[in-house]
């Protein structure tokens, strides 16, 4: 989450506004590419828990359904990645907004900013436990099984 901070005030001290909004937008991920990380986030919820909750006794299945399960998974940390940077943006664009330059007539637009990098960095502690609960969890141990 504070993996954008540095770089984001770095830009405000050094270029001002300008260079702090040029440079968030380019920190920014492109929607569809939040989509598509998205989605693969959700894809690889279901295929843990279907691997955990079915057994499959090919293992020309089972190493298929490995190799889309790990995929899922960078997938899915990606997205991870992708929403902590976002997260870091939002709080440390409202709190050199609030150091800086604080106005009241600018306050509801930057405490929504606030408001989304916290719902981000809450959403990031809960998608972090359930990627470590599917992967902890669900997972098979089948290396052994398919030498």
């Amino acid at each position: 989450m504070f993996l954008a901070v540095i770089p984001i005030v770095t830009a405000y001290r050094y270029g001002g506004t300008d260079l702090l909004m040029e440079l968030s937008k380019s920190m920014m991920a492109h929607k569809w590419i939040m989509v598509y990380s998205m989605a693969g986030f959700a894809f690889f919820i279901v295929v843990s828990f279907l691997e955990w909750r079915f057994q499959v006794h090919s293992n020309s299945f089972k190493k298929a359904h490995r190799f889309v399960s790990e995929v899922l998974y960078e997938m899915a940390s990606s997205f991870l990645g992708i929403l902590r940077v976002s997260s870091g943006i939002f709080i440390a664009i409202f709190f050199l907004w609030l150091v800086f330059d604080f106005s009241t007539e600018q306050l509801p637009k930057f405490a929504s900013l606030l408001l989304f990098g916290l719902v981000a960095a809450a959403e990031c502690v809960v998608i972090k436990r359930v990627l470590d609960h599917a992967q902890n969890n669900w997972f098979r141990d089948v290396s052994n099984n398919l030498l």
